[in-house]
This record gives C-alpha cells, structure tokens and sequence, in this order.
C-alpha cells in the first residue's frame, strides 16, 4: 500500500477532559472522522524518556465516519489517544487517535519531523496543517481489517484545509421570535448559508464546560465581530447555524459575523447590529389565517392562550383576566444578577432594561420578567392579564426602554 501525504483538519475543544472533540478530514475524498470523547477511562503523561515525551488517554467515545455523503456514528466506543514525540526515531512528532473496539475499526494519525508538542499535552488546538509534513504516515482508515484508507496529496485539495469553504447567505435573529435583519447583544441568531458544518445536530450535555455552553460543535466555530458566539444547532444541508451573541458586541454599527468549518473561514457578512432587539416566542406553527399569535403557556404549563381548538392537536384556551400566564422572548438585555452570554440562567433574575407589554391599550403586571431559570439566553415573563374586553384578536404591543417592538402578535382572552 502507497500512502501519500494526507491533509486534515482538526479542532480538540478543551484540554484533556470529557466533551473533547477531533475531527480529522481527508479533503479528497471528503472523508472525515470525528471523535468525541464523552468520558475518561484512564490518562497517563506527560511521560520524559530519552529525550522525548508523551501523553496517552483511554475514552469512551462517540466516533462518526463521513465518506461520499455517507454518514456511519457509533456510540460510546472505547478508544485511545496520544502524542508522543520519539526523537530516537526519525525525530517524530505522533498524534494518533483510534478505537480499540474490534468491531469499529476506525483510526487516524498525523506525523511530523520535529517536537510540534512539547509539552505532550494535547492542546485544545492542533498544530496547523503545513506543520505535519511526513508523507508516508498521515492517515484516516477504516474497517475490520483495514479496508478503506482514505488518501491524497496537498496539491489536490483546493482549499488545503480539509473542508469546503462555507459561505453565508443570511443572517437573522431566531426565526420564531420575530426573524429581524438586525441583531443585538445577546439575542439569538439563525446563520444561513451553504457548507457550514460537516454534520446534523443540536447541542448535547456533554458539549457544555460547566455551566457554559459550548463555543464549538464538531469544529465549527462562529465569530461575531471576532468574539466567538456559543452554539446551540448546526446542520450541514441544508446549511443552518444557531448561536447566541456575545453581549459585548459594538452597536448601531454594522458587524461581521464568520463561520469557521474545521479550519476554513467563510468571508465575513455584514448585520446591522441595534443595542435592543427583543422579540416574542410566536412561531409559524402559531400563525392562524393571516394572524399571528404569541406562544404564551397557561397556569398548567400545557395549555397554550389561544381561541379554543384553533390549531388541531394543540391545548388551548383564551386566558382569563387576572390570570397569570407564561411568555417568552429573546433579545432584551442584560439582567441582575449578571449573566453571562452562553451561561446557564440562575434560579431567579430580572431585566435590567424598562419594559411593558400591552394588550391592546391596557398594560399589563408581571411577577417576574428575567432568564428563564436553567436555560441559556432565553427570557421568560410571567404576566397578569388585564381586565379588558372578550376578544380573540388582542393585539400585543411591546415597549422596552422607549422604542416600540417591531413584531405584530395576537392572544385571546375571555371572561
């Protein structure tokens, strides 16, 4: 077997700890291997001996192949990685990663002339591509025995990066609280586009550090403005990321918002960027005839305030003056206590930003307006409806500080 220098992409998440991630891409072949490490087994290192070192780990892990549009994942494998640098041996640098289940036979490994490590650590990111040169031991296999290996040269790959380029079509802010062009610290974001990410899914437990939510899912990344944003969902076709914004972000201004897939950079897109941009939860599936209504959960946290029977499957009910109900939002401000963009919300908070919300002339009392406690980003608000009118078309009207909400929401109430 001839095997010719291979060009990765890789991205390790965290040091070496649960919830780490490497994926490894052949850009040829559009192969790539992606192990996640769910939890450790066993580590050892960094060993010195004979002038070189190493670090060695043993996981259970998550290792998903992709090949020609195919995707194989197996769970909860039991693999190994380590960096070993062996100057007695061709001066070589090591990064290999494998299971060592013999039913899932997946392994990959990059080489390079030189100490690239030195620490043996495996660092939360890898040494670029350029710098692992050793043509004859880069490689991602597959199969028991080893049936596919996947291989090329740099000069075949047009990005040398080991994924296609993504590009953006669109950014808005989410599309079920109010879909605005313009964007705001801390709001949520829906970033459209083509080759964005190499797979499908939502953010899991394990991605989060701590309380934090995860700043990368399967190496792919998003900076707004170069302050990285924390991802919820990514999906690869069609292409669609959702993050949360830094609050730190500039305002009325615009921003550039970059996605970053394994390694390659899509060109920035520039968003307007509003200090305040708050909407309701009122999804499409909540637009009845040419009316849409705000998501807002009764007492019982399954009835949702609607005209009675108006969506068929779907609980609802007008409210009742002087009830309490439930709404949601995104997109209005820093809160007390302080919490951090990408942070899990506190058992209690309140906005810090002055707001109302009317229904039809009438403004309504809350018992409480902050994040909703053990999410991240999103705010609920607990409101006591009005005396007002039975009517199954009141109008919702929004007012945080002096500027006027742009979406146009209903909600039903009777006696």
């Amino acid at each position: 077997m001839t095997v010719e220098r291979v060009v990765f992409t890789f991205l390790a998440l965290a040091s070496p700890c649960a919830a780490q991630t490497y994926t490894l891409s052949d850009c040829k072949d559009g192969a790539s291997l992606t192990v996640k490490i769910d939890s450790l087994v066993s580590t050892t290192g960094p060993i010195q001996s004979n002038g070189g070192h190493s670090y060695n780990m043993i996981f259970f892990g998550d290792f998903t192949l992709t090949v020609n549009g195919s995707t194989h994942t197996y769970p909860s494998v039991l693999g190994s990685a380590g960096i070993n640098y062996t100057p007695a041996v061709g001066n070589l640098t090591d990064f290999l990663i494998e299971s060592d289940d013999p039913s899932v036979r997946a392994v990959g490994n990059l080489q390079a002339v030189g100490d690239l490590i030195p620490n043996a650590l495996l660092p939360q990111t890898l040494p670029p591509i350029s710098a692992w040169n050793n043509p004859t031991s880069d490689y991602i296999q597959y199969g028991n025995p080893v049936v596919t290996d996947y291989i090329d040269t740099v000069g075949e790959c047009t990005s040398g990066t080991g994924s296609a380029t993504p590009a953006i079509n669109n950014v808005i802010t989410a599309s079920a609280f109010g879909a605005f062009n313009a964007i705001a610290p801390g709001t949520w974001i829906e970033i459209y586009g083509t080759n964005l990410a190499p797979d499908t899914r939502p953010w899991a437990s394990s991605d989060f550090n701590g309380q934090t939510a995860p700043e990368s899912l399967d190496g792919v990344q998003v900076t707004v403005n170069g302050q990285n944003a924390y991802l919820s969902y990514i999906a690869s076709n069609p292409g669609q990321i959702n993050a949360q914004v830094p609050y730190t972000i500039p305002v009325n201004q615009k921003v550039q918002v970059v996605v970053n897939n394994n390694g390659a950079l899509s060109a920035p897109y520039d968003v307007a960027s509003s200090g305040i941009q708050a909407g309701l939860l009122a999804p499409a599936s909540f637009k009845i005839g040419a009316n849409q209504y705000v998501a807002a959960l009764a007492s019982d946290g399954v009835t949702y305030i609607l005209p009675t029977g108006a969506i068929p499957g779907v609980a609802s009910r007008p409210a009742k003056p002087n009830e309490t109900i439930t709404m949601y939002g995104i997109g209005f401000g820093l809160v007390s206590p302080p919490t951090a963009a990408g942070e899990i919300a506190p058992a209690s908070s309140r906005t810090l930003l002055p707001w109302q919300i009317s229904f039809d002339q009438t403004p309504a009392e809350f018992t409480y307006d902050g994040l909703a406690p053990g999410l991240v980003g999103l705010y609920q608000f607990d409101v006591v409806v009005p005396s007002i009118p039975d009517n199954d078309l009141v109008p919702l009207k929004l007012t945080l500080s002096t500027e006027a909400g742009a979406q146009t929401v209903y909600i039903a109430v009777h006696q």
